[in-house]
């Protein structure tokens, strides 16, 4: 049953540096590591929404003056043995008031969305060496300098502003129809329940956008997944239409909520050798409707021997996600997840490969103990069944360019 509600305010939080550490306990409760009596009060936590954050602990330790303390955060819900992406922010330190203070500002460096729920820690030393840990406090980075409203389900949290409530709806419902595709391909759900970020006002969207100053009319970055906080974030720009509504549910969110599964059960893994096609075109065969026909676009050109070689070893000669046409890329790679689903009559095929990827096994050698076959076999079958030459055309060598960030995905709503 989904809940909708006024968002009011909660405590917030975010900060700094990077670090890693495996998903051991954060802290299943304060830790003192030392004879020393420490005198802790609950930590305080202030949203300056969208200028950053505020973090407040009044502490004292009767072996000495604190000398040390610091922030650390992170999200608060992972699989057993994933890695854990820490935030750390050191602490100014009052001795006389037993105050401790953290900010975080958002800047081109690191920014948040808002609605992101995170946890955090206290980490402190006195002038003895004596040290301490709070115990671990979830907080959610609220914006209440406007008006949202919410909704909930078992699949996902969607806040919304300045759209119609209807939209939350939709969201959760093409969640629901999916549900049982993402946990057949990945074997379990998100141990999380994803955010859904809506925005209805580009100048509520760009406002905490630090990292993303671009106001001109020829680049607009219009959604963007934070895989390290399990937010979904996309702004509706102009007047969007019902139909732009349904394919923001249906196909975009869809889309990015598969980029979430990818990066929980394969962050860590193997990752070079994955062609962006693959991810893309995993990603893209999610989405329940599409606003031209993707298959039709690529069966087009097998048909006039457009269609590019797709198991190449330089990645850089596969079909591209960027450039001046990256949704072909995306295109491809759901012919060919489509390819397989239909040639093996069912997910299982596609399952296997993931648990290979996630397993660390090269990409290549994945295909092909999934599938029983070459991987020459299988580039040649998928021709086949697209209907071009069983042959691929043969590329130019070309340069290998050094790693890049996946791009966003391109799509505009109603378009």
């Amino acid at each position: 049953m989904r809940a909708l509600a006024r968002c009011v305010l909660v405590m917030v939080a975010a900060l700094g540096a990077l670090s890693l550490t495996p998903n051991t306990s954060a802290g299943s409760g304060p830790r003192q590591e030392s004879p020393a009596v420490w005198m802790v009060d609950a930590p305080v936590v202030e949203s300056v929404y969208p200028d950053g954050l505020v973090f407040r602990l009044r502490a004292q330790s009767n072996a000495g003056e604190i000398e040390r303390a610091r922030l650390l955060w992170y999200r608060p819900v992972l699989r057993p043995g994933a890695t854990r992406h820490v935030q750390v922010e050191e602490a100014s330190v009052d001795p006389e008031a037993g105050e401790l203070v953290a900010i975080w500002r958002p800047s081109g460096m690191m920014m948040l969305p808002p609605w992101a729920v995170i946890s955090y820690h206290w980490e402190l030393r006195d002038s003895a060496g004596n040290t301490y840990t709070t115990e671990p406090q979830t907080a959610e980075y609220a914006d209440t300098t406007r008006e949202w409203t919410h909704s909930e389900s078992q699949d996902a949290i969607v806040f919304a502003q300045g759209l119609p409530g209807e939209i939350e709806a939709l969201v959760l419902d093409a969640m629901a129809a999916q549900r049982d595709t993402y946990e057949a391909v990945w074997g379990a759900a998100l141990p999380y329940k994803p955010r859904i970020v809506l925005f209805g006002d580009y100048d509520a969207w760009l406002e905490w956008r630090t990292a993303d100053r671009n106001t001109s009319d020829t680049s607009i970055v219009v959604g963007q997944t934070f895989d390290a906080w399990g937010v979904i974030a996309q702004v509706m720009l102009g007047h969007p239409s019902e139909q732009a509504y349904r394919e923001l549910a249906y196909s975009v969110v869809l889309h990015e909520l598969e980029h979430l599964y990818q990066s929980e059960f394969l962050a860590g893994r193997r990752r070079m050798d994955v062609p962006g096609w693959f991810y893309e075109g995993d990603a893209t065969f999610f989405e329940l409707e599409q606003s031209y026909p993707y298959l039709g676009r690529v069966r087009a050109m097998a048909a006039t021997g457009e269609l590019p070689p797709l198991l190449v070893v330089n990645i850089a000669d596969a079909p591209s996600v960027s450039g001046d046409d990256p949704r072909l890329g995306y295109d491809i790679g759901y012919s060919f997840f489509e390819w397989l689903r239909q040639s093996t009559g069912g997910l299982e095929a596609h399952a296997a490969i993931m648990a290979l990827l996630a397993d660390d096994v090269p990409f290549f050698e994945a295909l092909e103990q999934a599938l029983g076959r070459t991987t020459t076999e299988i580039e040649r079958e998928w021709r086949l069944w697209l209907g071009a030459s069983e042959a691929a055309p043969t590329l130019i060598p070309t340069w290998t360019p050094p790693p890049f960030l996946v791009p966003p995905t391109p799509m505009q709503f109603g378009k």
